[in-house]
């Protein structure tokens, strides 16, 4: 379904690991906006200290991401760094984690590295790294192609995603029209669109859709009406969807699990139903 049509994307939080599966399956939110089918780890009550520990990773990573891509460590400067610290703490990151982790980045001198991977039926992996040592981490990533029988993309596929900003929220309780309201405070905070009613969202949850360097602005906005921002990102959604078999789907799904196990792997998106 394309973006013209339609804001219904999912956020891509794979699966990060088989031995999550059981302990995700009673916890996990309502695939949203920005939460890929193959898991959901973002959302989690009451999480053990392994699934926690995958998460506060991920936000490792997005913050190096952040910092590097903005070339500046100073959260009040920074305003994307800001935004995910402060979805870190929410999540419960130690503060001297996210100090750490600022550290580290700001003497690391890692770039960002995409990779293109294609899939049965026109399917498209993309694969966002920040990496000190691309060679490495390529004759990795080549181990996990040639085993699992996939290839790169001949051409460039990156133009088949559209790079948005998502937000998830729910709004303040004391909206006596909260489906339509929601519409004038989308237009009010600088969102582009919103979307109100989908399976993909749990219920009294709304997507907002933005440009990628408008999601502060837009949280910040939407905080002020009392909303509470459960997820704020970047994301690459895809232009069009592929189907899968079951088969193709899990063999896919296998192959994403080892990929975001890799230490400099950010992100991966994908266009799959």
């Amino acid at each position: 379904m394309s973006y013209a049509y339609s804001i219904m994307y999912r956020n891509t939080f794979f699966k990060v690991a088989d031995t999550c599966r059981a302990a995700l399956c009673n916890n996990v939110f309502k695939r949203n906006a920005g939460h890929n089918k193959w898991s959901n780890i973002k959302h989690i009550k009451g999480a053990n200290d392994q699934i926690k520990s995958l998460l506060f990773a991920r936000f490792s990573r997005q913050m190096k991401l952040a910092i590097r891509e903005q070339n500046d460590s100073n959260p009040e400067t920074n305003s994307k760094l800001a935004s995910i610290i402060e979805m870190a703490k929410k999540n419960s990151m130690p503060k001297d984690t996210i100090l750490n982790t600022i550290k580290t980045q700001s003497n690391s001198k890692a770039d960002v590295h995409w990779h293109e991977i294609k899939g049965p039926r026109g399917s498209i992996i993309l694969i966002q790294s920040l990496t000190e040592n691309v060679k490495l981490l390529k004759q990795n990533l080549n181990t996990l192609v040639r085993k699992s029988g996939l290839a790169y993309c001949d051409s460039g596929a990156k133009h088949l995603f559209i790079h948005k900003g998502i937000l998830i929220a729910k709004p303040p309780s004391d909206l006596t029209n909260a489906a339509e309201d929601c519409i004038e405070h989308a237009i009010n905070a600088g969102a582009e669109e919103v979307e109100t009613d989908s399976d993909d969202l749990e219920p009294g949850h709304y997507k907002f859709l933005c440009e990628p360097n408008d999601i502060a602005k837009v949280r910040t906005n939407l905080e002020k009406y009392k909303y509470d921002i459960v997820h704020a990102e970047e994301e690459h959604l895809p232009l069009q969807k592929v189907s899968l078999s079951e088969l193709e789907y899990e063999h896919l799904a296998k192959f994403i699990n080892n990929v975001q196990g890799l230490p400099d792997v950010i992100q991966v998106y994908d266009n799959v139903n």
